[in-house]
């Protein structure tokens, strides 16, 4: 069966994510975050703490496009003036088949940008984030139109002027008062009845295409077939063992055996592009040219700037990682605070470090250090925890197959899951419910990725007690409840099927359309390098 996706009108390459995470602190592993810019030394101190942005004709172009579309109006003269004669002719982001994918005052990808443009109006967006959503947007659907005007171009499907008459009446640009109004359209200057009439024509024929894909109706027998996997579904019950269940007196025997692991200390960070720039810079700070703080917030490439380079408290192990000589890191341990250490290769980069305190032994009762010994474990050296968690899953499986699966959360202060009447859903079609509605705690839904589990999930007796099932660091003990017919659901599908179906059946001509052979993507070169100037 097919898998449904909600409507999603533009598809996004895999490199589109441009949201940037502050990594955790604390127990967590130390990792740069998104570089801000780029670092140049001139051969002085000076040059690598106060980088210069090189400044391109194709940066202003891109400025000056931002700056116009905040009032949404990108002219022609304006491109012409900044960017040349050749470029104000177009700027072309790729093909599909022969022909160009370009932008162009007063065409198809030009009143896009125009549109998207429109939406971002007013937003406290980052200004190089919205130009890029602005642009890949109206790239998107522009690339859409392309490919489907040539389907149907092939099909020989045409907007004659009779139904451009009747869809220029329908568009509602000459209303009044919710109707056509034929004083109006007399009224309207050729030049606006010019631009609707060219605007309808170009988007009839895509229009007629989607409009067809989107009304295929689909047999009453698929239909009945998938009402009836939907409403079929199965309850079930669940207690999980987690890391946290590991001893605390192992975790704690864990950590007096590593000390050096658990040591803590408050930190900042300045990391570089290269050892020549991070030299520079600690050279600037030692000397007193500069505090540590100014360095990090004017040259830092990582998430840490803003802040002036703090990172906070974290623990030993999770440094470590961060050095690409990890013998390097035991530096730290004997820093005091105020000391500035580096600079250290890391991974991709170079780092400085500054103490804000001096490194302190764990206190190996408290929970806080207990508990980042258990996460530790899981993650770095899971066999022994992994191996209590196995051998307390066997032994809860018998209690509970005498004293029942409540008794037995009681006994050992676990919590039941409730997972209400799930389908059978590999393939995680939208058509039906599946384990990330039903499942809050998200660990049998997590597992139930795995088909073999799936399988047995179904496959087992009502009311059966099923052996250990391993989701990611826990163990589940699941009980299968009972067969549940939903006729709500079934109901629902019946009803809506032909709407899903149609929106599925656009969606899948859109990804067709969009990974073919005949398109040719360039618009991240071409972005960057026309719209932002950053051909570097």
């Amino acid at each position: 069966m097919r898998k449904m996706h909600g409507r999603k009108r533009f598809i996004m390459s895999s490199n589109d994510n441009t949201n940037g995470k502050k990594p955790e602190e604390n127990g967590k592993e130390l990792a740069f975050g998104k570089k801000k810019s780029a670092v140049e030394k001139k051969g002085k101190n000076e040059a690598a703490l106060k980088p210069k942005r090189k400044i391109t004709i194709g940066w202003v172009f891109g400025m000056v496009v931002l700056i116009l579309i905040a009032i949404s109006f990108v002219l022609a003269p304006a491109i012409q003036a900044f960017v040349g004669q050749g470029t104000s002719n177009g700027i072309v982001f790729g093909k599909y088949g022969k022909e160009e994918i370009k932008y162009s005052y007063g065409n198809y990808f030009y009143d896009q940008v125009q549109n998207y443009a429109n939406q971002y109006s007013g937003s406290e967006a980052n200004q190089t984030q919205a130009l890029y959503q602005i642009w890949k947007s109206a790239y998107d659907s522009t690339v859409l139109f392309t490919a489907i005007n040539q389907l149907a171009s092939k099909a020989g499907i045409i907007a004659t002027d009779e139904v451009v008459k009747r869809a220029i009446i329908e568009s509602g640009a000459y209303d009044k008062d919710g109707k056509f109004d034929v004083k109006t359209y007399q009224d309207a200057s050729a030049e606006r009845k010019t631009s609707v009439e060219k605007s309808i024509r170009r988007s009839l024929p895509y229009q007629m295409v989607i409009d067809d894909v989107g009304t295929v109706l689909s047999s009453s027998s698929e239909v009945e077939y998938i009402a009836e996997m939907a409403g079929n579904g199965r309850t079930f019950r669940y207690i999980s063992l987690n890391p946290a269940l590991y001893p605390d007196e192992l975790a704690s025997q864990y950590a007096l055996q590593n000390k050096q692991l658990f040591y803590s200390m408050d930190m900042s960070i300045i990391s570089m592009d290269s050892e020549e720039n991070a030299k520079a810079v600690y050279d600037a700070i030692v000397n007193g040219e500069t505090s540590f703080e100014e360095a990090a917030t004017q040259n830092s490439l990582d998430s840490y700037a803003a802040e002036g380079g703090k990172i906070g408290r974290l623990y030993y192990y999770g440094l470590v990682s961060n050095f690409k000589n990890a013998d390097e890191a035991v530096t730290l341990l004997s820093a005091k605070s105020g000391d500035v250490l580096g600079p250290f290769e890391a991974n991709g980069a170079w780092a400085i470090y500054k103490l804000n305190s001096t490194p302190q032994e764990a206190d190996y009762a408290s929970e806080e250090l207990l508990a980042s010994v258990k996460a530790y474990l899981a993650t770095s050296d899971s066999n022994s925890i992994d191996t209590f968690l196995a051998d307390l899953a066997t032994e809860l499986q018998r209690e509970i197959a005498s004293k029942g699966l409540d008794e037995v959360a009681l006994e050992h202060d676990l919590s039941v899951v409730e997972v209400s009447a799930t389908p059978l859903n590999l393939g995680e079609s939208q058509y039906m419910s599946n384990f990330s509605y039903t499942d809050n705690a998200g660990l049998l839904a997590n597992a139930a990725t795995n088909p073999e589990i799936a399988k047995q999930l179904y496959t087992a007796e009502e009311h059966t007690l099923l052996d250990p099932i391993k989701s990611g660091a826990s163990y589940l003990l699941v009980e299968t409840g009972e067969n549940v017919q939903d006729e709500t659901m079934g109901s629902y599908i019946r009803t809506f099927y032909d709407y899903y179906s149609g929106a599925q059946n656009q969606q899948d001509l859109s990804q067709a359309l969009y990974s073919s052979d005949a398109f040719e993507d360039n618009f991240l070169t071409t972005f960057l390098n026309v719209v932002l100037g950053q051909s570097e």
